[in-house]
């Protein structure tokens, strides 16, 4: 089939990296796979790569249309005007639509009578309702296959479309294991000898939980005033700059995350709202203990290989980080564990089996 899988960005987020591994699998499989994506990022030339890749028409107009206040309903249309275009150009069989930040894709499909389409969810049930309705898509419509990432988001589209169980497909997200090896194999900063590093890797934004991660890392650097340990967060975004620790970095986004990743003594994940974050399983891919808040499918990926905290839990976050700061041989312990259990549970063949599955239906 001539096969177009729609990233609604080209950003270095889990889903756009998800489409990847999808654009791979299906040109494995044969088909003729071409790649748009609703706005321009630094993931384009790994896009390229793999398949011929475009980006959307007029993608700076949509989206300030669409984000205007007194327009955003003219924006609304005219963004599925655009995709609807957009798919004019590339008259695929399939259109793979992967996250419900490309909702207008979904609309402008069904102006296409002889085309199907896929639906691939990553997001919780009251981000993705927000989503399609600024897309002008009140209801699933029922010839959409629906897809999710995680089996929280499953239960989710279950009920938001009211089908049963076995009509939405469980596409469970895993790491790139290859990608993630060999991008953290390249050679990046290391901590000093006897520091603890604490890490986080997530846009610096409140959905991510910045200012509870701050609250956290406060309270653990009061409790430990003398120990070795610093708190690192990678990612893009504003920078808290109000009474910060000198412990304490934001270290700004990276073209490769990975070898800051790897260095990371603890992996931590604060967010409020995460259905099914890709950067828990890269991190205990790479043998990292991970404490997270128990959002979303985290409890799902972390099992018995790392701390689950309870969301908003902010004592309770920074005591887990505590603990494994003074106990070098848990953390050790857990981030075997932790690796162990990626390899054997999230695996990319499995990932392969399951999307087979879902195409062919």
């Amino acid at each position: 089939m001539r096969v177009l899988v729609v990233t609604h960005e080209a950003s270095r987020s889990g889903a756009p990296r998800v489409a990847q591994m999808v654009v791979r699998a299906l040109a494995r499989e044969g088909h003729a796979v071409s790649v748009l994506s609703c706005r321009p990022g630094p993931l384009l030339p790994e896009f390229a790569a793999l398949a011929p890749t475009s980006v959307a028409v007029l993608p700076r107009v949509r989206r300030r249309l669409t984000g205007s206040r007194w327009l955003h309903h003219v924006g609304r249309e005219l963004d599925v005007v655009g995709a609807w275009v957009d798919l004019l150009r590339h008259r695929a069989d399939l259109v793979y639509v992967n996250s419900g930040a490309a909702g207008a894709y979904v609309r402008a499909a069904r102006w296409w009578p002889r085309r199907r389409t896929i639906l691939h969810v990553h997001e919780s049930a009251a981000v993705l309702t927000d989503l399609l309705a600024g897309a002008g898509v009140r209801r699933i419509p029922d010839d959409v296959e629906l897809v999710a990432c995680s089996p929280s988001v499953h239960a989710d589209l279950v009920r938001l479309a009211g089908r049963p169980e076995e009509q939405v497909a469980l596409l469970v997200s895993v790491p790139d294991e290859d990608r993630v090896f060999g991008l953290a194999g390249r050679a990046g900063a290391a901590p000093s000898i006897g520091e603890v590093v604490v890490g986080c890797c997530g846009s610096v934004e409140h959905r991510k939980g910045v200012d509870l991660w701050l609250r956290a890392a406060r309270e653990v650097l009061a409790e430990l005033p003398d120990a070795s340990v610093r708190f690192v967060w990678v990612g893009d975004g504003p920078v808290p700059t109000a009474q910060l620790d000198s412990r304490i970095r934001f270290a700004g986004p990276s073209d490769n995350p990975y070898p800051a990743m790897a260095s990371f003594d603890i992996a931590t994940l604060p967010s409020r709202d995460d259905p099914f974050p890709l950067v828990v399983l890269e991190s205990m891919l790479l043998g990292v203990p991970v404490v997270a808040f128990g959002v979303g499918g985290v409890p799902d990926q972390i099992g018995d290989a790392g701390v689950v905290v309870r969301p908003g839990d902010v004592a309770g976050l920074a005591d887990a980080i505590r603990r494994l700061v003074l106990d070098p041989v848990a953390r050790r312990e857990l981030g075997d564990l932790a690796r162990r259990r990626v390899l054997s549970e999230f695996s990319g063949a499995d990932f392969e089996r399951t999307l087979q599955k879902v195409v062919a239906r």
